[in-house]
């Protein structure tokens, strides 16, 4: 299929490119300094012409301005985030695109009792995720107008692996620092569990989302890995790194808090994230095939 990617240079959207080409899909990956085509989606006009050029029938719409970044610069975040998801989803459906794959977030929902489900309401905490419900709510509404393209959301939660290096990154900060050898590595003493979603699994998940049969037209589907606390990360990376000294500091709730479960998505998709926090770390470090 003909599949256009926006963030196409990030962290997720490198790794997405990669195994979709693989798979035979000719893939255009677009962003904003690097990529197939170069678009700035607060440019509705760009953002119009790098979909037309593209003719896409599936769009991943990745591209974001992240947490921290949005948290800083909140009119930035509404102008890519909201306005732009907007040009995106618009200029998709003006081009006659067949399906749209939203990368929502757990942040759309914000803290929430243990174990809710897809159908949780949207109570943001952040300026990110005021974005990320925004892009949602739009998607829920322009799903319903005659001849739309199917649309799908995915609520990922915090995705990391061998070279993330933007957003909210303490967890990331802490493999990295055990792994070029610091002799003390201090992390932060959350003291609640935070999402692991190993990078692998989001991108299966969102193959699968390119062409996997879907009944209605419009989906939302929380898409997390494993709930974990902080120092269980530690603990394993000592048993890996015995000679470095580990050093808590007191911190609140991470940004990457939700109480949120898989729901429907293995059921939609026929997969959910499944790799532990041990396994993921072993394979980010090269230790495991």
């Amino acid at each position: 299929m003909r599949v256009l990617i926006t963030g196409g240079a990030g962290f997720l959207g490198r790794a997405l490119a990669k195994r979709a080409r693989a798979a035979g899909h000719e893939v255009t990956a677009t962003d904003l300094k690097r990529g197939d085509v170069l678009c700035d989606l607060a440019d509705t006009a760009e953002v119009w012409a790098m979909v037309t050029k593209a003719a896409p029938e599936v769009v991943v719409h990745l591209a974001a301005i992240l947490t921290d970044a949005s948290q800083a610069n909140p009119v930035r975040a509404a102008q890519i985030n909201a306005a732009g998801t907007a040009a995106v989803f618009d200029s998709a459906m003006r081009a006659k695109a067949k399906r749209i794959v939203y990368a929502s977030s757990i942040a759309a929902v914000g803290p929430c009792a243990e174990g809710s489900g897809d159908d949780v309401a949207l109570n943001p905490g952040t300026v990110y995720g005021v974005t990320k419900a925004f892009g949602e709510q739009l998607a829920r509404i322009l799903s319903g107008l005659p001849d739309a393209p199917a649309f799908l959301a995915l609520r990922f939660g915090w995705i990391y692996g061998a070279g993330r290096d933007r957003g909210w990154r303490p967890g990331q900060e802490v493999i990295e620092r055990f792994a070029r050898g610091d002799v003390e590595v201090p992390y932060p003493d959350f003291k609640e569990a935070m999402d692991w979603t190993y990078v692998d699994d989001a991108v299966e998940v969102l193959m699968r989302a390119i062409d996997h049969p879907l009944s209605g037209a419009f989906n939302v589907f929380n898409a997390v890995g494993d709930r974990r606390m902080l120092a269980d990360a530690v603990a394993h990376l000592r048993r890996h790194f015995p000679e470095a000294r580990a050093k808590s500091y007191p911190a609140p709730a991470p940004a990457a808090d939700s109480g949120l479960r898989n729901d429907r998505l293995e059921a939609a998709l026929g997969y959910a994230p499944e790799t532990p926090l041990e396994e993921g770390i072993d394979r980010m470090l090269g230790l495991r095939r």
